[in-house]
């Protein structure tokens, strides 16, 4: 079968040109992944090089030669940005120009020869793609199943690249290469018109699982202390028991001291700065994912270790929070936590566990407040 190179060249443009436009308008559905906007941008210019190349390559056209090339590095660019974007980092650096700027400044001295541009395209758009594999690879923030086949697609997009520098390098002739460097071959238009919907496919999906991740996420999230959620504490806490074999488990229950009275002295607001402040002090202190907000001013912990090692980490998070409350009120300020902890050596339900540490707060709260007092500890014989 003879394939056009000329009709599949076209069908690549047009193709780009609509998966460019449906990744923007995936962007405009769902702003918040905002790197669906530059990947969009990307096939669009990588459309756009090729149509510009391609009317000017019949007169071997300056300007066309020119602007065709700088529109294709612009895509990789841009394609580059879009994962940066998507992993959280600043998507424009300035050295993430240096590519196109190395085109326009070189390209005035090499173009009479055909084989240093396409070193120099090739070898830009090597480097690219192997950025922006390595960006999702380096610097993803959670492990989504799509963003793993993106970084294979993106490796073969370099090494695709690196190959197609071999013409204009070596001195024998290779002709699958050769067809593969040749941007108007079938080949390469083949080539082309199979990889690009799958890559877009790929960021879509991308996007996809990253709204899920957030919307599950939040599922498990506090909304204002930004700490797990009654719910995610006791999926931890059962996970963490029956894990730990019969090894000891402590429980920690907190409840901020005098809470009612101190909103209706400071108001809401500095209520909820406190408990956001009480989230920070737990994250600081105790290991992650182990605590949860309960409801109200009540938070809990389960800890893999024995009651005496828990009580000790429950009196350095008592004095910690009140001295940033203090730091945050002023030194007059009573800003306190009571504490019950409770432990077992066997298998106990986290339900058990958190009556327990409730008995024990209890007894904290009628000895004072501000104190940390430990129930007694749920042996195998009990």
């Amino acid at each position: 079968m003879t394939l056009d190179p000329v009709t599949l060249n076209v069908a690549f443009v047009l193709l780009a040109l609509v998966l460019g436009a449906l990744l923007v308008f995936a962007w405009t559905l769902n702003r918040k992944v905002r790197a669906l906007l530059p990947w969009g941008a990307a096939f669009c210019l990588i459309a756009g090089g090729f149509a510009v190349a391609n009317l000017g390559r019949s007169h071997n056209s300056y300007p066309a030669l020119l602007a065709g090339n700088a529109l294709g590095l612009l895509s990789y660019v841009a394609l580059y940005a879009g994962c940066r974007i998507f992993n959280g980092r600043r998507g424009f650096p300035p050295l993430i120009w240096t590519g196109v700027v190395l085109w326009i400044a070189a390209f005035p001295l090499i173009y009479e020869r055909q084989d240093y541009r396409l070193i120099l395209v090739a070898l830009t758009t090597g480097v690219y793609s192997w950025l922006s594999a390595r960006e999702l690879w380096r610097h993803a923030k959670h492990p989504l199943a799509s963003q793993q086949i993106a970084v294979v697609l993106l490796v073969l997009l370099a090494i695709f690249n690196i190959f197609r520098t071999w013409p204009g390098l070596a001195v024998t002739s290779i002709p699958w290469i050769d067809a593969l460097a040749n941007r108007w071959s079938s080949e390469m238009a083949l080539f082309l018109v199979v990889y690009t919907p799958a890559l877009a496919f790929i960021f879509l999906s991308m996007a996809k699982e990253h709204v899920e991740l957030g919307y599950k996420q939040a599922a498990f999230i506090d909304p204002l202390t930004g700490i797990p959620n009654r719910r995610a504490f006791l999926q931890h806490a059962t996970r963490l028991i029956h894990a730990r074999k019969g090894k000891p488990v402590s429980c920690l229950v907190f409840d901020l001291d005098n809470f009612k009275s101190f909103n209706d002295r400071y108001g809401h607001e500095m209520g909820d700065r406190i408990l956001m402040l009480f989230g920070e002090v737990l994250t600081e202190h105790l290991p992650g994912r182990s605590f949860g907000r309960l409801g109200g001013e009540e938070f809990a912990a389960i800890l893999p270790m024995s009651m005496g090692d828990a009580k000790a980490l429950a009196e350095t998070v008592r004095r910690a929070f009140s001295a940033a409350g203090k730091a945050m009120l002023g030194p007059q300020a009573q800003v306190t936590v009571s504490v019950g902890c409770a432990a077992s050596d066997h298998a106990t339900a986290i339900k058990t566990l958190l009556q327990e540490a409730d008995l024990a707060l209890y007894s904290a709260k009628d000895n004072g407040r501000d104190v940390v007092v430990a129930a007694g500890p749920l042996t195998s014989a009990q």
